[in-house]
């Protein structure tokens, strides 16, 4: 089945992908549920909580890029 990838730090959406439906529920980092359409300038990102999509502008995926960026680099010192 059609499955959507995304980032399990931010949430920012990574593509599509074909997966068995029985092994979504062990895998992090997928969901069967489409995001929403977007245009240009703006980016879906998962709320695992929620299990739902939310379309942010592309400024404020970047500025959660650089979070998660800045607390890799954290964690591995």
């Amino acid at each position: 089945m059609k499955a959507y990838l995304f980032d399990i730090e931010n949430g920012l959406y990574e593509g599509e992908a074909f997966e068995d439906p029985e092994m979504l529920q062990y895998e992090e980092g997928i969901t069967p549920v489409p995001p929403p359409e977007y245009e240009h300038g703006q980016v879906p990102v998962y709320d695992r909580l929620k299990n739902e999509w939310a379309v942010i502008p592309i400024n404020t995926a970047k500025q959660l890029l650089n979070i998660s960026s800045a607390t890799s680099t954290e964690n591995k010192l």
